[in-house]
Order: C-alpha cells, then structure tokens, then sequence
C-alpha cells in the first residue's frame, strides 16, 4: 500500500523584480523567493517567469535556503519589444519530492516598456540669409539607448507647415557626440525678408525595436542681398593692440575678428547700427552709412569684469 502524500502550502515572492519604465528588449535582472511554512529546504525546485499572454520567459531553480526561505541566483531576462503596460508572474509549480507535495504559489510584477526616446539638434543655420538663395543646415539625431540611426530620415518643414527638404543620416556619428548620426540638408529661403521658425522632424523610424518621433524648431532671418564689405578693425584703446574674437554686429548681419582684430561683414546699402563687444571690454557703438566697401575702427576699452560688479 503506498503511504499518503503530505501536502504543504507554498508562498512566492520576489526577491529583486523589474520596477518602473523600461526599454524594448532591454535586460530585466531578477530573482525569486519561496518559502515553506514547514520550513522545508527547496533547493533544486523549478521556479517559472511566464509572461501574460502564458509563455514561459524563463525557467531556473531554487539554489539557497537560509532555513526559512529558498532563493534563485540572480536571473535574466529581456523585456518585452511591444510598448505598454506588461504584467509577468513568477510561478513555483506544484512539485512533490520525498513524499511531499508542495503546492502551487505565484507573485505578479508588473512594468511598462517604453518605446526608446530620441532628441535633435540643428546647428551651422546661417542667418541672415539672403531671401530667395538656397542655404544649408545641419540636423542630428540621437537614440536615449545610442542605437544605431544610418540611413533614416528628417524632413524639414516651413512656417506654414509644408515640407520643403530632407535628408538622410549618415553612418558616423557626429563629432565629440556617441551617437548623434546626422545629415547637412539644402533649402531655399523664403522670397520675402523677416524672421521664420521652422521645424526639423525625425518620424518614428522602422526599426526592430520600437523608437519616439521627434522635433525642433530652429529660427532665421531672411534679408537682402549683399551688396558691399565693411571691414571692422577692433583695437585695444589704451595699447592699440587688435582685439581677436570681438562680436561684431551691422544688424542683422554679423562677424567676429580674426588674429588680426579684423572682421569683415557683407551687408545692403544702407545705414546701420554697429555694436562691438568682447569680454572684459566696454561695449562699442556708433552709426555706419554704407554706400560702398568700407572700412571702421573700433577702439574698446578694458573693463575687466571685477570692475563692472
């Protein structure tokens, strides 16, 4: 006659589950308590991670028990490719051994995937531009998990929302950058002068692991085409010595001084402000006529920045 089975109840838990948001396919580290109220060792005892629509992700064994509580090593999994809300259970089947059967116990944990964000940036937009010229920019693309983006697209859109150019990212990351892979796209600027925001956009890519679309509006001027050069010589007053990287601005068009204190500035006839400026100096201002080429001396003076508090 076979002797009677015993059976004992089971509690499950987790020991380290996922929590909070996650990337598609990304690596889950878990591990898994049970415990008997018999306080029975369970080592060897098979514990399952089945995901919601019951397949099983993962199957691993108890290794430790404390005398109270048996645990899994730490254990990996990857998390899900679909975006949404995911809930998994660790389940510890019912199992006998040494005539005992322990029953079965579960615990649910839940998180979200996420789809991988991205960011962009637009840079080297010239401005002003001349209206009615072509001009080109440059625009990046950056995964939050630095996934590779070669060969997909951005699209750039006007002020009134219509497409007007595109690009496709390149296989090099741009420089200094891990993974910004970008694209130099050629537009057309508006025929008309004044001041437009425009918009770079990167749909969501066809990728393997699901990626968020993204935007960034950038801005220009559009001016006249021009027509004469003034040259701009910023010197030291005190020591007449050239001043190299000064700011110098004929609104709205602008240039800086090279080596020599000397910035060259292609502007329209007409008549303009001209403001000078540079760190640790007084900013300069007066009024140029521009009928021709011309040249203007500009002498600041030293003001270093404990004097300006």
């Amino acid at each position: 006659m076979t002797g009677a089975v015993g059976a004992h109840e089971t509690s499950t838990c987790m020991a380290r589950a996922a929590l909070g948001e996650l990337n598609p396919g990304s690596d889950i580290a878990l591990s898994v308590k049970v415990s008997c109220p018999s306080a029975c060792e369970l080592p060897g005892r098979i514990v399952r991670i089945i995901a919601q629509d019951a397949v099983v992700v993962k199957e691993t064994a108890l290794v430790t028990c404390d005398g109270m509580v048996n645990e899994t090593d730490d254990f990996v999994v990857k998390a899900p490719i679909k975006p949404g809300a995911h809930t998994w259970t660790a389940v510890f089947p019912a199992q006998e051994q040494e005539g005992v059967l322990h029953k079965e116990s579960s615990a649910p944990f839940s998180f979200v995937v996420k789809p991988h964000s991205t960011s962009m940036a637009v840079w080297d937009v010239p401005s002003p531009v001349a209206f009615g010229t072509k001009f080109r920019l440059k625009a990046g693309v950056k995964c939050s998990a630095d996934c590779k983006l070669t060969g997909k697209e951005i699209e750039i859109y006007d002020h009134e929302g219509a497409r007007v150019g595109k690009g496709t990212l390149g296989d090099v990351p741009w420089s200094a950058t891990s993974a910004m892979y970008w694209a130099e796209v050629e537009l057309e600027a508006p025929g008309t002068e004044g001041y437009y925001a425009w918009e770079a956009r990167f749909p969501k890519p066809d990728l393997e692991l699901p990626h968020e679309g993204v935007a960034y509006t950038f801005a220009f001027v559009t001016a006249r085409q021009p027509e004469h050069m003034v040259t701009v010589e910023v010197t030291d007053k005190d020591t007449k010595a050239p001043i190299k990287g000064a700011d110098v601005v004929l609104h709205p068009y602008r240039g800086y001084t090279d080596e020599g204190g000397v910035a060259r500035v292609s502007v329209p006839k007409g008549e303009y402000k001209l403001y000078v400026s540079r760190d640790d100096y007084k900013d300069f201002e007066t009024t140029a006529q521009v009928a021709g080429d011309a040249t203007v001396t500009a002498e600041l003076v030293f003001w270093p920045a404990d004097r300006q508090r």
